[in-house]
This record gives C-alpha cells, structure tokens and sequence, in this order.
C-alpha cells in the first residue's frame, strides 16, 4: 500500500469541490489512500451539506468575484481564502483507518499535528463547543471535536463523510486573516452570526504564528504536510 499524492494548487470552488466528490464517488475499499493538497482561486464560500442556501447574502458574494459551492461533507460555512486545504480518501473500517469516525479523525489530526509541530508551533486537540455554538453558521467561530488548535484557538477545521466503507476527509489549514470576512457574507438572520473581531479572537494563522506566506512557500508546505503525512501512515508515496 501506498499513499497516491495530488498537488493540484489553485482551483475554483466548484472544481476543487467536484474533484473532491468524484475521488470518494470512485474510491473502493481496497485503492490505496490518496492525500489532495490544494488552494483556492478566486477565494469562495463553501456551506456544509445540510447547510440552508439562504443563509448567504448572494449579492454580496457575487460582488466580490468569489464562489458559493456545498461540500459533499457537513458542518458550517467557510470562506476558503488565504489557506492550504488537504483531502483524504481512504477506506473505513480497515487497520489503517481504523473503524469509526473518531478512529479515523485521530489518525488524520496525528499527521496535521506532527506537520504543525514541524513548523515550530505547540497545538492541541479540541474537546468540543457548546450546543449553541454548533448551531452557529460560521465553522471557524469555535472549535469542534477533533479540531485543532493553537495557543487555544482554532487553526485547522475539518470534515467528514463516510459511505460504503470509504470516507471523504477534507479541511482548512489558516494561513491568513481573510477566514474572517465570512460574516460579512452571510444573510442578515444567519444563525450565530459574529463580527469579523469576535472570528479573529477565536482563530489564528500561520503567518500570524510563523510568517509563512502561503502563496509565496506553497512548495515548501506541501511537501512538508505529505512528509507528515506519509510518517503518521507508514505509507511511501507515489504520484496519483
């Protein structure tokens, strides 16, 4: 077994999204693991699955030039701008992967932690939010289990659907500030609704902790998140 890698870089919302989808539509139990690392471009909304389409100020959004796309997994509005976003498709239940949701997640945060720690920092895992901030529209005002955090504050969020023995991961390394604008896209009655101060409280970025530019050293953290990656599995690595 090997871990099959896609460095795919820029896309739009919709493409990143439509690849992400056709990988788990087409992964069977027994394909090898595969890890997507990508970027966005134009920045786009992305809302969870079960998410309402007007919790969103369309207008808005358009007038900017960003996209509004639904993930194939669950959870709450992001605003994919200035991040590194991984994806993995693997099988569930196996040894690897484990059985469960939980088993899974665990595994994933093992390589996102170690890849973080190569970056100098000290992160922690989530143990969850309050029932109200669950039912809230944006996914970076807290942190839910299995999100990780540094210094107390949410720096990656994830995502999970699982079908026919195989399950989609996918999630948003921070690597800027810009996360924050979502509020000002959202309808005026979005659901937990925050300024874009009360975000920034609540989250942090690699170039807040590091100075890592991720557009400029996009190579560089690829390389390091599939290094990550591929000690947390015991996986060698091939091209996709």
């Amino acid at each position: 077994m090997k871990l099959r890698i896609r460095n795919d870089g820029p896309a739009s919302g919709a493409v990143n999204m439509q690849i992400d989808s056709d990988l788990l539509a087409n992964h069977k139990p027994e394909d090898d693991p595969i890890l997507r690392i990508y970027t966005w471009n134009p920045y786009a909304v992305s809302r969870g699955y079960h998410q309402k389409d007007d919790s969103f100020n369309h207008a808005e959004i358009e007038s900017k030039g960003y996209g509004l796309v639904r993930r194939a997994t669950g959870g709450r509005a992001i605003l994919h701008a200035q991040e590194l976003t991984y994806a993995i498709i693997g099988s569930s239940p196996s040894e690897l992967f484990g059985n469960t949701l939980h088993d899974t997640y665990m595994l994933i945060n093992a390589a996102l932690i170690r890849f973080l720690q190569g970056m100098g920092l000290d992160p922690d895992i989530s143990d969850g939010e309050t029932l109200a901030e669950a039912r809230a529209s944006i996914c970076f005002k807290s942190a839910g289990k299995h999100e990780i955090t540094v210094q107390g504050k949410k720096i990656i969020g994830s995502a999970q659907r699982r079908t026919n023995g195989v399950f989609l991961q996918h999630g948003s390394i921070l690597c800027g500030p810009a996360h924050a604008q979502l509020t000002e896209l959202l309808s005026v009655d979005a659901p937990g609704k925050l300024s874009v101060e009360e975000i920034e409280k609540s989250t942090t970025n690699l170039y807040e902790l590091t100075d890592t530019d991720y557009q400029r050293d996009y190579e560089e953290l690829a390389k390091k998140l599939i290094n990550s990656f591929a000690k947390t599995l015991n996986l060698e690595i091939s091209a996709f």
